[in-house]
């Protein structure tokens, strides 16, 4: 990555050094003059100290330029932006630099810039009609709902006197929109920086032992809280479709006589086996047909005590049948599939597959959401001698990711600002692989064809 030379600034001011795999992270995020930058980061990480020095400087260097600086609510605005803002460049107020502390709060410049402070909450068309603004900087981008504040606000970042640059920070809050835009399908010209709260305490910016405390407080580093808040991975709390999930439990690689094993015929003894030594067997291929959404495959089998392996995946967006098809050749050659289980949705593909001479069937659930989520759900409780019903290997990342960050979709309870989650996965949850996997458990869990909820109980 090529990364621009830092202006020189006329504040006495040390950039933080968070060093992550070798790397300044925050130097990089202030370099970098891509027209989307994401500083994804875990908590006491800096990420409003770097925005704040960005944002000022940018203003500094470009004269005349007008920004637009967020933070979720007007109280962080209080709490957080003006704090840091105050800290920085206090003892320049009224020489260098200059602001007012009540809304609407604008930053100026004596060249001309302005940075106009504002809660991302507040934002509409009307607010920012006629604005063109050089640079949008977001701060805290996965609190609440802020999707539409960005849109309406990148809209207005056109002024073409000056390099235009959105900048956003946050620690992440699930497969989210800034998963989307900045990882699952990157926006043109997009970077993401990364880094990790225990950068922050090893650079010492947070107190010694302040990391290892917080993971204790949220289960140890296996929990999905704590690999979020502190680790910037995008997982899912509140919400949760399997909460049961963990990687040191569910994720497993296969192993015979000590030996790693990537295929379910891979010791040419009639089947791989697991940890106990037992064959794998009934094996089966899942397909969950994408468009623009991935075109998702997942290759399992059982083991001796009926514990479901994932063992191998394709996922691609926008792949043709053809592509599905050539990969479906060569999951079923090299893992032995007998037979392919797809998403009883897809007749006509599942016509076409067939006259390729491809064995497939629809699967039992019917697409019915509940029974989807049982399947996985059973297969992913802990049984006799605390083993789970499943195991994933680590070459399936894509299921991995999306059985741990799939997520029930929050509705806003009218008159209020309280939410309730729903009978619905989460808009933008990707579920393609996972889709494919419950295809296989709904062939090897007995699901009745067709299947049929239950006739409710009478009630005298």
């Amino acid at each position: 990555m090529t990364v621009a030379t830092a202006p020189d600034v006329t504040y006495d001011l040390d950039l933080l050094r968070l060093q992550h795999d070798g790397a300044y992270v925050q130097d990089e995020f202030f370099c970098c003059t891509a027209p989307y930058v994401y500083f994804k980061a875990g908590r006491g990480c800096g990420k409003t100290t770097v925005l704040v020095f960005d944002a000022v400087s940018y203003a500094e260097e470009h004269p005349g330029s007008a920004q637009l600086f967020t933070e979720p609510t007007y109280q962080m605005v209080e709490r957080v932006a003006l704090p840091v803002l105050s800290k920085l460049y206090g003892r320049l107020r009224g020489k260098r630099i200059d602001w007012n502390e009540s809304p609407p709060i604008d930053i100026t410049l004596p060249n001309g810039s302005t940075i106009h402070l504002a809660a991302a909450d507040s934002l509409d068309e009307d607010r920012l009609r006629g604005m063109n603004l050089a640079g949008l900087r977001m701060d805290e981008v996965t609190l609440g709902r802020q999707e539409g504040a960005f849109h309406i606000a990148s809209a207005s970042v056109r002024d073409l006197r000056f390099p235009l640059q959105r900048k956003l920070t946050g620690t992440p809050k699930g497969r989210n929109w800034t998963w989307r835009l900045f990882s699952g399908q990157p926006l043109a010209g997009s970077k993401q920086f990364i880094a990790h709260s225990q950068d922050a305490e090893d650079c010492g910016f947070l107190p010694e032992g302040w990391v290892e405390e917080r993971a204790a407080e949220m289960g140890g580093w296996n929990a999905p809280m704590a690999r979020q808040e502190l680790l910037a991975q995008e997982l899912e709390m509140a919400g949760q479709v399997h909460p049961q999930f963990r990687r040191d439990v569910h994720v497993r690689a296969m192993v015979y006589n000590g030996q790693q094993h990537r295929t379910l015929a891979g010791n040419g003894q009639g089947g791989a086996k697991d940890g106990m030594g037992s064959g794998l067997k009934q094996r089966l291929g899942g397909i969950d047909f994408g468009g623009v959404s991935p075109t998702a495959l997942v290759v399992g089998g059982l083991d001796g005590g009926h514990r479901a392996w994932a063992v191998a995946e394709f996922y691609r967006h926008q792949a043709t049948l053809d592509e599905t098809a050539r990969a479906m050749a060569e999951l079923q050659e090299r893992h032995k599939v007998r037979r392919w289980i797809a998403d009883p949705s897809g007749k006509a593909e599942i016509a076409k597959l067939r006259n390729m001479g491809f064995e497939v069937s629809p699967a039992r659930h019917g697409n019915r959401l509940n029974l989807r989520v049982q399947l996985m759900g059973a297969r992913l409780n802990l049984g006799p001698g605390k083993l789970p019903g499943i195991y994933f290997t680590p070459e399936c990342p894509n299921l991995i990711a999306e059985v741990e960050g799939l997520m029930w979709r929050r509705t806003r309870l009218t008159g209020g600002g309280e939410e309730m989650l729903t009978d619905a996965f989460e808009r933008g949850t990707p579920d393609h692989a996972w889709d494919a996997m419950v295809n296989i458990l709904a062939e090897w869990d007995a699901v009745p064809e067709p299947w049929e909820p239950p006739a409710p109980m009478r009630v005298w």
